[in-house]
């Protein structure tokens, strides 16, 4: 474990990191997070020394060196990165949170204590009264008219400081979405098929889903003959057929390489063979040719592996999955076998 701080120390010292990174423009992203709470933390001497030192030099600290100093110093084994980086996400998003409904708050309260205030001295100021009384009551007044000036002229800064958490919110949802899709395909990675697997059993353990696992048939050799280009524009069209053919609940994620997968909530293995069928049988109907040569191109195919589950553990799910698609491939491909 890296960081052992509870709750309201994370949030503390995230209190301060935050700042200090819109200060510096400092990019909100999690190797930067990390760094600036590593930072507060003072767990990291030598991390300290060599942030000092670059924003000292630059003002700021560049997305390229903020890497380096996160795997030099924070990083113990590759293992480590992924959740870490998820752990600072989750918490930078609620403490943005937090503190933008604080300051919203606080503007309100501020506008009608300043508001209250002055209606209460000009209700003071309309009764009758003695020399000694009225003047107490015209510096009172005075006092007023300068704590409300300075009210505003606080409320002015937390505007600002609103503006600053409203960008870092959209690149914060920028950030999460960029680490959940694929860039070449558009689709949902691995990360979000088992974040929603895990979400859909916490709220009913017994919940009826199936797995479809896909993969290209001779991927390999069709990148050997057409190029990597065309390879692409395959995985594109893979991914493209899933957006269209499989809308929510179906989770559809590049799994890897030549490997897609769909998730199937509410489905039984039935239904989910009907959903692979018809994708394999729209696949194959796919004409395609090479734009640049003219040259016509043998349809695509895929072989499909489906498996069920209920109240089943993920990597069960997956390693069944896995073996129905295998006999897929045993059994000439361009087919859809279910796990039985």
């Amino acid at each position: 474990m890296i960081f052992t701080e509870n709750s309201d120390q994370a949030a503390i010292l995230l209190r301060k990191a935050v700042p200090k990174m819109i200060k510096h423009k400092i990019v909100p992203n999690p190797f930067n997070f990390t760094l600036w709470y590593a930072y507060y933390s003072k767990q990291f001497p030598g991390l300290n020394d060599e942030l000092d030192f670059l924003v000292d030099k630059v003002g700021t600290c560049p997305a390229n060196e903020s890497e380096k100093l996160f795997l030099k110093h924070i990083i113990r084994n590759d293992e480590e990165i992924e959740s870490v980086k998820e752990m600072f996400h989750q918490g930078i998003t609620n403490i943005v949170d937090r503190l933008s409904e604080s300051i919203d708050a606080t503007v309100k309260e501020g506008g009608d204590l300043s508001g209250a205030l002055l209606e209460n001295i000009g209700s003071l100021t309309a009764l009758e009264k003695d020399k000694a009384s009225a003047q107490l009551i015209a510096q009172l007044s005075h006092n007023a008219g300068a704590l409300c000036e300075l009210s505003d002229s606080f409320q002015g800064k937390i505007s600002d400081a609103q503006q600053e958490i409203k960008s870092l919110k959209a690149q914060l949802k920028e950030k999460e979405k960029q680490a959940n899709t694929d860039v070449l395909t558009g689709l949902n990675n691995r990360r979000v098929f088992e974040q929603v697997y895990f979400k859909l059993i916490e709220v009913d353990p017994y919940m009826e889903i199936s797995l479809i696992m896909i993969d290209i048939d001779k991927f390999k050799l069709f990148n050997d003959n057409h190029g990597h280009l065309m390879g692409d524009q395959v995985l594109k069209l893979v991914g493209s057929l899933m957006r269209a053919e499989c809308p929510e609940p179906l989770v559809p994620v590049r799994y890897g390489g030549e490997e897609f997968a769909l998730l199937c909530p509410g489905l039984d293995a039935e239904e989910a063979n009907e959903v692979a069928e018809r994708l394999r049988v729209k696949l194959c109907s796919v004409s395609l040719s090479n734009k640049r040569t003219g040259e016509k191109i043998p349809p695509v195919t895929a072989s499909f592996g489906v498996s069920y589950a209920r109240g089943d553990d993920l990597n069960q799910l997956i390693e069944r999955a896995d073996t129905a698609l295998y006999m897929a491939k045993e059994k000439g491909r361009n087919r859809v076998q279910v796990y039985l």
